[in-house]
């Protein structure tokens, strides 16, 4: 019996963190007592019933401490915020900051208090138990060894009539006063792998496959799917998808600043099984969501249940990738819908740094995260509409892909068959209500209408427009303003972010319709899918980050023609 061993040598998937100089943590305070104590709080419905309480509570606990409240409205732009949190700790000896009850609030908040550390004042950080690794993580990703976090003794903040049977205030009181005195940084719960290349062992090529397996999992690198080795071979091959040198920086990945490499970005291509003609969209795809107007770390961030929905526009390309523009387009079966998105994905996590319970905070998750790309069925508009990429602002022979950060859909048959715009409109309309949320307000951002080929014939059939079904859809998707405010007037508006003329109207009358779009191009609108029954579907974006609908231009390499022809064959069978 030979004792000969295989090897499997691979590269390591994760982006090179960029941090800088690693800044230590301001000296905690000996004692409470005569010392000018900061008190940060928001505006959360949570926090308006924890805070009184906690406030009492640290005052009797340490009476010789001047305790300071302090409010920043939402509202207030960046600098404003920047500005007022310098003056804060110009004028406390310590900063108590909170409370950060979800995904979302965690990575809005935790910034102000890294600036706050950062200007050499200790901080508490106050927020429900299971968000702290979250703040912790992106403390370490700008730069701060640790952040002190004042953890609630609940994953949530209970109602005000258990606070005394639990305890609740004085345990987080004692929490607060250990973060600003006795608090010491602590080591990361995920250590970084820094080797560049890593190698496996087994009896034969399998044993040695399924340990890469094993690790890969084992330190959050896999999706949960059988991974194709990402070996010297393989990667130099998927490089030959663009022009750009391997070691060209495409972009910084939120939350764990990861740089994405071009060549890091072909790792975890690989690891999809994708092949090198897919390479240009997977760049195009990343541009679209690190681009400011995607809001990546929150979306990477949110306990809102999301994911990231991919719409590749352009009929050639989508022919000569055999990308699926018809029946179930939505997957599965198709390689390159399946790869791209699942590619998208893994350097979401790898390159992002993310994981499940550390700073990926969704309660549920959601399946469209493997991550779903869809094609324009263009051919179904017969001449009748411009393609989706022209609409966004580009010309007809420059293919582009999409990204909507799509909170859920749920297709709809309009009947009776065949339908007329009338009964479409209706469809929409009913779904656009059902899926707003109002305590998010999702109508400021891009919704998306996906349209089946039979639903637009109807359409086409009327003579409407693409500009004249969102006109008359803006006018339809309304409610009145005392169910899209919902008692939230006044501190409210700073998380509506609505037009001033809407708040004045709902002002003058608080039953007056109110627009769920923002405005009519607010709705996206793409025909999609195979032919059969009229299929429409709403798909509502995130409402609690600024996250916009994204188009970015899909470049072709010089050697395009001589990549598909070398790269041939593997295409599912698409029926039209």
């Amino acid at each position: 019996m030979s004792n000969k061993r295989n090897e499997l040598k691979v590269f390591n998937p994760r982006g090179e963190s960029e941090r800088g100089t690693i800044i230590r943590a301001s000296p905690r305070l000996k004692d409470l007592n005569g010392k000018k104590i900061g008190i940060i709080r928001n505006r959360i419905q949570a926090g308006e019933i924890f805070f009184p309480s906690l406030e009492n509570t640290l005052k009797k606990r340490v009476p010789g401490a001047n305790w300071q409240t302090w409010e920043i409205p939402f509202s207030g732009g960046l600098d404003f915020r920047a500005t007022k949190l310098k003056e804060i700790a110009d004028n406390s000896d310590g900063v108590v900051i909170g409370i950060a009850i979800s995904g979302g609030s965690t990575t809005l908040m935790t910034p102000e208090a890294i600036q706050i550390e950062k200007l050499g004042k200790p901080v508490a950080f106050v927020l429900t138990k299971c968000f702290q690794h979250t703040a912790r993580f992106i403390a370490r990703s700008q730069g701060l060894e640790d952040l002190a976090v004042a953890p609630l003794m609940l994953d949530y903040v209970p109602p005000a009539e258990e606070f005394e049977k639990l305890n609740f205030v004085e345990k987080a009181a004692d929490e607060i006063i250990r973060a600003l005195t006795r608090w010491t940084p602590q080591p990361p719960e995920i250590e970084e792998v820094p080797e560049k290349s890593l190698v496996y062992y087994g009896a034969d090529y399998q044993e040695a496959y399924e340990n890469m397996e094993k690790y890969f999992l084992n330190h959050g690198w896999s999706d949960g799917l059988p991974l194709v080795p990402p070996t010297q071979d393989a990667v130099n091959r998927m490089l030959e998808g663009t022009e750009l040198p391997r070691e060209h920086l495409v972009a910084v990945f939120p939350p764990g600043q990861g740089k994405a490499t071009v060549e890091k970005i072909a790792i975890n291509a690989v690891m999809a099984g994708c092949l090198p003609q897919y390479m240009p969209i997977i760049m195009a795809a990343v541009n679209t969501i690190v681009d400011p107007a995607f809001f990546l770390v929150g979306v990477q961030n949110t306990s809102g249940q999301l994911a990231p929905l991919f719409i590749v526009s352009g009929k050639k390309l989508i022919e000569e990738l055999n990308i699926n523009d018809g029946f179930c387009t939505v997957g599965p079966g198709w390689r390159a819908n399946t790869t791209i998105g699942r590619a998208i994905k893994l350097i979401m996590m790898n390159i992002g740094h993310t994981w499940p319970g550390i700073n990926d905070m969704k309660a549920f998750g959601n399946p469209f995260r493997y991550v779903t790309v869809i094609a324009e069925n263009e051919a179904a508009y017969s001449g009748a509409w411009e393609p989706l990429r022209v609409t966004e602002g580009f010309a007809k022979d420059q293919p582009t892909i999409s990204v909507m950060p799509a909170m859920s859909w749920q297709p709809d048959l309009v009947l009776p068959t065949p339908p007329n715009v009338a009964r479409i409109i209706a469809h929409i309309t009913t779904q656009a209500k059902v899926k707003y949320d109002r305590y998010a307000n999702n109508c400021v951002y891009d919704n998306l209408v996906l349209i089946s080929p039979t639903a637009f014939e109807a359409i086409r059939r009327e003579g409407v427009s693409k500009a004249s079904l969102q006109q008359t859809l803006f006018e339809t998707i309304q409610l009145p303003g005392s169910q899209v405010f919902d008692g939230r007037e006044g501190t409210g508006f700073a998380f509506t972010r609505l037009p001033k003329w809407v708040i004045e109207k709902h002002k003058a009358d608080p039953d007056a319709p109110v627009p769920l779009l923002l405005k009519p191009e607010s709705l996206k609108m793409c025909v999609t899918g195979g032919p059969g029954p009229d299929m429409i579907a709403y798909i509502g974006t995130w409402g609690y980050g600024p996250s916009q609908f994204v188009t970015k231009p899909i470049k072709l390499p010089p050697n395009w023609n001589q990549l598909l022809k070398k790269y041939q064959g593997w295409s599912s069978p698409t029926v039209k």
